[in-house]
């Protein structure tokens, strides 16, 4: 028997990187006056950053070497066990005025990151599991929307409304790929609009947002100021940008410059041109992710790859429109390139399981 060297695909590899280093350069040049004013250091926010994408990067080379990913089918319940357990833990314990944060020691875990990954490897195991029943309504469809529901909706509960939506959404596209009927999706995707329109009315500051981005003058001012702020730094860097280390909306303009609202200091330092660059780099993982899907030999690995493809595509995708002003203001960190631990290092093993995949494809 031949052997056949296996490879991982370099080009996602690569830009996965170039993402990270990007997000080096942008926490240091975002963070350097609000770290010099609270910490009296300049790097304080870049070396907590570093340590993450080092731990991060080390997450992501463990998965490509030493997990196979379908040794994830053995273990998928009891991951999606935990989260769930995790998820519904937070709401009791959880730190923060939102709940969102388990608390071990010194380090704060954001849980909803986890139960994003969580959900999409035990969605890619029923899927295959029940691949002969999913065009029934009630034992192929109902199940699935079942695990989806329960997934967003603790999330939910964590005030953490475009983080269920996008877990939300990943799950449906998840369903649509698997075989489910389009007329089963729509009853879903029917409930989730009402759900969804009914969290944006009962809760007040999604109300605020909502009116804020609808142009409503008595819409709360705070909501407004960060829109408007975030537009501010896109329409400063105009073509070409101001230059690296010469934002001023980082100046305490704009509230989390570094986290919710970086891809603003990005297009303020970089400008038009640098934005469409980083866009076009979302756009290559999103491209190499769905290649790898397509030329996955199993279905366990086609929608494994499909839904971390896709949830890392559509929270790029929603950060940038919110700070575009395309959507309403809300609350989502840039994948690799904003400051954060959990995000960063569960994106990290979501990009090293895809690349493990790829080993899988001949070439």
């Amino acid at each position: 028997m031949k052997y056949r060297e296996q490879h991982i695909d370099k080009v996602l590899f690569m830009f996965v990187l170039a993402l990270m280093f990007i997000g080096i350069l942008l926490v240091f040049s975002s963070t350097v006056y609000i770290a010099n004013l609270k910490y009296d250091s300049a790097t304080y926010f870049l070396e907590n950053h570093i340590l993450r994408v080092l731990i991060g990067f080390a997450v992501m080379v463990f998965f490509i070497v030493f997990v196979d990913y379908k040794k994830l089918k053995d273990w998928a319940f009891y991951i999606f066990a935990v989260s769930l357990i995790l998820l519904v833990l937070v709401l009791f314990i959880g730190k923060g005025t939102a709940k969102r944060w388990l608390v071990l020691g010194p380090v704060s875990v954001q849980v909803s990151e986890l139960a994003k990954l969580a959900l999409i490897i035990y969605l890619a195991y029923l899927v295959e599991k029940n691949a002969h029943r999913l065009t029934s309504f009630k034992l192929g469809f109902l199940p699935l929307f079942a695990v989806i529901v329960a997934v967003s909706g603790l999330i939910v509960l964590q005030k953490s409304f475009t983080m269920a939506f996008i877990v939300f959404s990943t799950g449906m596209i998840l369903l649509f790929l698997g075989g489910v009927r389009i007329g089963h999706l729509s009853v879903g995707l029917a409930l989730g609009l009402v759900v969804s329109a009914l969290m944006l009315i009962i809760e007040p500051y999604r109300f605020q947002r909502l009116l804020a981005y609808l142009g409503f003058e008595d819409a709360r001012q705070g909501v407004k100021h960060q829109a408007v702020q975030a537009l501010i730094g896109l329409g400063n860097g105009g073509l070409f940008g101001v230059g690296l280390g010469h934002s001023k909306q980082r100046e305490l303009y704009l509230p989390l410059a570094y986290d919710d609202y970086i891809f603003s200091i990005f297009g303020e330092e970089y400008g038009f041109i640098g934005s469409l660059v980083l866009i076009f780099i979302f756009f290559v993982i999103f491209y190499r992710g769905i290649r790898i899907a397509k030329y996955t030999p199993d279905e366990f690995g086609k929608i494994l790859a499909s839904g971390i493809t896709f949830v890392i595509f559509l929270t790029a995708v929603v950060h940038i429109a919110v700070v575009s002003g395309i959507l309403p203001p809300t609350g989502i960190p840039l994948p690799f390139v904003s400051y954060g631990g959990t995000a960063m290092i569960v994106n990290c093993a979501s990009v090293g399981i895809l690349l493990n995949i790829s080993k899988q494809i001949k070439h």
